[in-house]
């Protein structure tokens, strides 16, 4: 027995090798989650070939046996990546100790779910007014720079102890920033927590929830949501970057369990999230929330066919009604923070030895709240329709500048923050902007170079519209199949912090959630667990096949997207569209695209397990 624990250990850390390095780079209903379907069940993935209508037959011909060919790949690759290694895989591993029973769990006894508010209202309250209260803490553990932390990057192992500075010798830190919100109608208040890393599991969330409990309970906090930033430069909070290999061993042995996501770090996140909700509860004020958005398409693009992006930057703005009150920004677009973690053998330390970059950063969030903090605001970055989309450099400012990955992410997040805080001004407001608040771009140095471009030039003013004091948020838990073997590895484990239940049958599931939010008459919001593909949004030629409409075309045109929200359920595509590893046919170039996304995602069934249940979470609470 001993043999073959080490047999299946050694074939276990390759399978971790191989995988965590890939994760990196890389009719359905809910009753679709039932024993006895299979991963291949359920949907059809050649219902949505595409073609040009105004091409030639020839070319029309072209397309579709490049797509045939691409999804033929894309079968034979999952079958042996998913069902032919990972799966004997996934059900040899001894499992660690913290997996349980499918058949037997509770849902409904399982702690630290909150559903929202219990009704739904269509008309603000009598005399209703919002009121929203700011607070941020630092996540950093008490022992950093003592003690190494792993990066929650591309490459496991790397191992840091220092933090980038910034433009004015101070440290970035990770944080927790939160807003407290209620609109005077007495069915409780709700809180967002936007934490600086790249994921957190939904049971991680729940310990947030449950260190918050009796507060929440005794102050009507009815909803409670974390998000992430999904900064790639930040300490590892899922796991897969701090010794996989290590923990896995050791937690197949049935040893005490060693998990992969620090728990000194955690208990910072769950403390800082704690505090800042508590924090900003008792900081609540009445005042005015204002909602305005502008085009982002120069600064945002996808990069995995079929294209799809939601290239708008959102922006709510609170006004207290006190005049001394601090105002707060919430900003939400969609764009992985990645730009700094683009130093791979480039990067050179202080003493001139070359290798990967050993500093953590918070990315380009730090920057936009410099920018919105020296303007006199509150700021909170949710990241939003997040999918495969990154950040577009063509109008960063950065033409003719020696900029490195750190430092091109710095003057993104300046450019973004500008662009937030001067969306409803004119142009001489915004000039007067940039100078009041330290010319970070260094308009004064670089503007007069050929080709740059000043922020403030060519952006629209935009006018903001109020927003009624009517909140209504609803949240739906449920079960999700783990179809992906080799997210399963990293469940039983005990590598990632995700709840891994095991049916009889073999067939592993998680818990997670989905939300839906409405702001007055003006905004509606899905609360997601994933990282959406935008087409799931926004429907188009990547939504054939799938067993749901799209959402705005379900829901119209005012729905946004919250991503990463209460879970890290990786990507989520359409079911017809997934693939591990292999190829996806770009419409736009008539070309096959390499993609290797899903290899993070729950699996096939995702897409139509969370659509699924977020439509039925919408009828119930609207009646739709």
């Amino acid at each position: 027995m001993k043999k073959i624990r080490i047999f299946l250990s050694a074939l276990l850390c390759l399978c971790l090798l191989v995988g965590s390095v890939s994760v990196s780079f890389a009719a359905a209903s809910p009753d679709v989650a039932q024993e006895g379907v299979s991963a291949f069940d359920a949907y059809n993935p050649f219902a949505n070939l595409t073609v040009d209508e105004t091409q030639s037959g020839s070319q029309q011909a072209l397309a579709k046996f490049k797509q045939i060919a691409a999804k033929l790949l894309n079968l034979l690759s999952d079958l042996v990546i998913n069902i032919a290694v990972a799966k004997p895989l996934s059900m040899a591993v001894p499992a660690a100790k913290t997996v349980q029973r499918y058949e037997t769990f509770d849902l409904d006894g399982y702690g630290g779910f909150y559903a929202g508010t219990e009704t739904f209202l269509t008309q603000p309250a009598a005399d209703a007014v919002w009121r929203l209260g700011y607070s941020e803490k630092s996540v950093m553990p008490a022992d950093f720079g003592e003690k190494p932390y792993a990066k929650g990057a591309y490459l496991p192992d790397v191992f840091c102890t220092e933090m980038y500075k910034d433009d004015d010798g101070e440290d970035e830190e990770l944080r927790v920033r939160t807003i407290v919100l209620d609109d005077g109608s007495g069915r409780g208040c709700a809180a967002f927590c936007a934490v600086d890393a790249m994921g957190l599991a939904n049971a991680d969330v729940r310990l947030i929830r449950a260190a918050l409990a009796d507060f929440a309970a005794q102050n009507d906090i009815v909803s409670i949501n974390v998000d992430c930033t999904h900064i790639h430069t930040g300490i590892d909070s899922q796991g897969v970057w701090n010794k996989p290999v290590t923990h896995a061993l050791n937690n197949m042995m049935q040893q005490e369990i060693q998990y992969g996501v620090d728990r000194t770090f955690l208990q910072a996140v769950i403390d800082g999230a704690k505090d800042s909700v508590m924090e900003a509860y008792a900081a609540m004020t009445e005042g005015t929330l204002w909602y305005s958005s502008v085009n982002i398409k120069d600064y945002v693009w996808d990069r995995t066919a079929p294209i799809c992006v939601d290239d708008t930057l959102y922006k709510l703005e609170f006004v207290p009604d006190d005049a001394d009150a601090t105002p707060t920004l919430i900003a939400t677009f969609g764009c992985h923070p990645e730009s700094a973690s683009y130093d791979w053998d480039s990067y050179v330390d202080e003493n001139g030895k070359k290798g990967f970059d050993k500093k953590l950063s918070a990315d380009f969030i730090w920057y936009m709240e410099k920018v919105a903090n020296a303007a006199g605001y509150n700021f909170i970055f949710i990241q939003g329709n997040v999918g495969t989309v990154t950040s577009g450099r063509s109008r960063s400012n950065d033409n003719g500048l020696d900029t490195d990955a750190h430092s091109t992410a710095v003057r993104y997040g300046y450019e973004m923050g500008y662009l937030t805080l001067g969306l409803n001004m004119t142009r001489e407001e915004r000039v007067r902007l940039n100078a009041t608040t330290g010319d970070r771009l260094g308009i004064a140095e670089y503007g007069d170079r050929e080709g740059y471009t000043k922020w403030y030039d060519g952006l629209p003013t935009v006018e903001a519209v109020e927003v009624k004091p009517l909140l209504n948020i609803a949240h739906k838990q449920f079960f999700c199949p783990i179809d992906n073997n080799v997210v399963a590895i990293l469940g039983k484990t005990a590598i990632a912090d995700n709840l891994m239940l095991r049916s009889y049958l073999g067939q592993y599931y998680t818990v997670t959630e989905v939300g839906y939010m409405e702001l007055g008459d003006t905004l509606k919001v899905y609360l997601s667990p994933g990282e959406t593909f935008t087409e799931l949004l926004k429907g188009g030629d990547g939504i054939a096949g799938f067993p749901y409409k799209a959402i705005r075309e379900v829901l119209g045109e005012n729905v946004i997207v919250f991503d990463l929200m209460n879970d890290a359920a990786g990507y989520v595509a359409n079911d017809a569209n997934f693939v591990m590893a292999g190829l996806q046919y770009n419409g736009n170039t008539g070309k096959l695209d390499s993609d290797t996304w899903c290899l993070i995602s729950y699996g096939r069934r995702a897409g139509s397990t969370f659509i699924g249940n977020f439509y039925e979470l919408v009828n119930e609470k609207t009646g739709g």
